[in-house]
């Protein structure tokens, strides 16, 4: 059981964004029988640019919310019921927590990935501290503030590479999924900042599936 910690005050939009985030990021990794002869005609660069202009998608990462949005529809629709994620419990406090059953070897892929990212935002709240108390001019803040997002997007790709260790059968799609992984982690870093989402851990129980 993948268990998410939660805390302060949460709309509908969060957990909107964070359970579409874990279960895009859940399926990518669950549905490794999708690769097992090609990566799938929606991930090849041809389509991907041709869905762009169709559609007129005017970033990149809106060219990403489609792809992931056509394999999420997908994997809802072919993924059997033993390998599906599903929500065993959710407690609104502060703390609270959302419970979610799946894959125990994903979930250990998506605690760990959190976890990380975790670790990178709370050195950050601690350098932000530091600095507030330090005289910075506009320029230096600006730098700072540009070191922190290039350091924070690297960490999101290793963790996308990572997590591409479960389909290391299928080294074919690896360069294909690592970007869209890396926007599935977008809402969990929001919420890590805003220290919404406090933590993720496995827990080993009964209902735990392989």
């Amino acid at each position: 059981m993948l268990s998410l910690e939660i805390d302060g005050r949460w709309e509908p939009q969060d957990f909107i964004e964070i359970l579409w985030s874990v279960e895009s990021f859940y399926y990518k990794l669950a549905q490794e029988r999708w690769y097992r002869l090609r990566p799938p005609f929606w991930l090849d660069d041809d389509y991907f640019l041709f869905e762009r202009e169709r559609f007129g998608l005017s970033s990149f990462e809106a060219a990403l919310d489609r792809l992931n949005e056509r394999m999420l529809e997908r994997a809802r629709y072919e993924t059997p019921s033993y390998r599906r994620l599903s929500i065993r419990r959710i407690q609104y406090a502060s703390p609270g927590g959302i419970d979610l059953l799946g894959i125990g070897k994903v979930f250990e892929t998506l605690a760990n990935s959190i976890g990380r990212m975790k670790i990178y935002f709370d050195e950050a709240h601690l350098r932000s501290q530091r600095d507030t108390q330090a005289s910075l001019d506009t320029e230096l803040k600006r730098i700072e503030v540009e070191k922190e997002r290039e350091s924070l997007q690297a960490l999101k790709i290793k963790n996308a590479q990572d997590a591409l260790q479960l389909l290391d059968s299928h080294p074919d799609m690896h360069d294909a999924l690592v970007p869209l992984l890396v926007r599935d982690q977008d809402a969990i870093a929001s919420r890590l900042a805003e220290r919404k989402l406090i933590s993720a851990r496995v827990i080993p129980g009964d209902q735990e599936r392989d």
